[in-house]
């Protein structure tokens, strides 16, 4: 048995050369598998905004003919300008009741869709289920 032989054996040169292999493919197998996951995600991300986009406008344009629908009806009782000035002041209560509720409106929900689709939900059995009350295990007997 010789302990200063530097070089490996055959059969452990083999071996390492069998284990790098197994290394290798395993990490580019991750690499893959995260490459797969961003496409997904980013598919849906970009499907909802661009669904949003859509409705956006569509609202948008239905919004302006209802706006003249409701002046037209107006004219009929009131002088025009009074019409127009209910018609802004409508809008003017509308933005600011969505400026005051922006957060619950508009921030939450978004970071609730992104966070569900780029973060993935915690396991039924993980610590951080336990902690925060939400065990779902359906053997667990609440007393």
């Amino acid at each position: 048995m010789n302990f200063f032989n530097t070089q490996p054996s055959t059969d452990e040169g083999n071996a390492y050369s069998r284990l790098y292999s197994e290394v290798k493919r395993l990490v580019s197998l991750e690499v893959e598998n995260a490459r797969l996951i961003a496409a997904e995600k980013l598919t849906l991300l970009l499907g909802r905004i661009a669904l949003v986009a859509v409705c956006f406008v569509v609202s948008a344009t239905a919004l302006v003919f209802l706006s003249m629908s409701v002046a037209d009806f107006l004219l009929r009782g009131l002088a025009p300008c009074w019409t127009y000035l209910i018609i802004a002041a409508f809008y003017i209560v509308i933005i600011i009741i969505a400026a005051s509720m922006r957060r619950r409106l508009i921030t939450d929900p978004i970071a609730r869709f992104i966070s569900r689709v780029l973060l993935d939900p915690p396991a039924a059995n993980s610590p951080d289920s336990t902690l925060t009350g939400n065990n779902h295990n359906p053997t667990h007997k609440e007393e």
